[in-house]
């Protein structure tokens, strides 16, 4: 499989490193794109994950890249290689990486839906805050429809906001931050996060989604249900 690097719009084997990726977009399953933008801290380069989802005659996006430049930059990408027009977005938490480019989608006229919660806490932060919030899924375990994709608020985990989205016809589940990749041996950013319901939140999506066939972690490379299973390890690693 290939990824299609957009920063100085060359095309390379998925395997190529580069030091400074830009953002680039993967091909995950018909119809379904990840995109990867980048950011520094303290020297490392962290990678965000986000989806493209092909509905029908449109396209909905999760999450936004990581910073207005680079969602624009996804947007031209879009319109260029895609051509439909994307109908909505949703942001599925309050941090940076998933918010950075709200205000660059609604000025290009595209609604972006969050948790209600990550309206207040994305404010709070001073981060751009979407528009519309998503009803019927203040409970944990909670799920509410939006077009073809379902969306669960598993309850707090990597944030207290933030949600997961399920592709029925592709077996994907969008885990978010709350879902770290298999390489990795700690939870990460825990600066806003509910480690006492972390753990239960990750059961829900198990309850939920036995058949998922793919899991997309927030940051890092994909797996399978897995990587669900990996946070339990984690969470018993760190104590808890």
């Amino acid at each position: 499989m290939c990824t299609l690097w957009i920063a100085g719009c060359h095309l390379h084997g998925g395997d190529h490193p580069r030091t400074n990726p830009g953002l680039q977009v993967e091909p995950l399953a018909p119809g379904v794109w990840m995109h990867t933008s980048y950011n520094t801290f303290d020297g490392v380069l962290y990678p965000s994950n986000g989806l493209i989802v092909r509905e029908g005659d449109h396209l909905v996006l999760l999450d936004s890249a990581w910073g207005a430049e680079a969602t624009e930059e996804l947007q031209v990408w879009i319109d260029e290689e895609i051509g439909l027009p994307v109908d909505r977005a949703l942001s599925t938490h309050f941090h940076s990486d998933r918010t950075g480019g709200v205000a660059v989608l609604e000025a290009a006229g595209i609604p972006v839906w969050s948790h209600p919660m990550t309206q207040r806490l994305s404010a709070e932060e001073g981060n751009p805050v979407p528009a519309n919030a998503l009803k019927g899924i203040e409970a944990p375990g909670s799920t509410t429809g939006s077009g073809s994709l379902e969306v669960l608020y598993p309850g707090g985990g990597h944030a207290r906001d933030n949600i997961m989205v399920w592709l029925p016809e592709q077996k994907i589940l969008y885990g978010g931050c709350a879902v770290r990749e298999l390489a990795t041996d700690n939870l990460g950013n825990t600066a806003d996060a509910d480690l006492g319901y972390w753990p239960q939140a990750i059961r829900h999506a198990q309850a939920m989604y036995p058949q998922a066939e793919v899991v997309i972690p927030g940051h890092g490379k994909p797996g399978g249900p897995e990587l669900l299973e990996h946070m339990h390890t984690l969470f018993e690693d760190s104590g808890n």
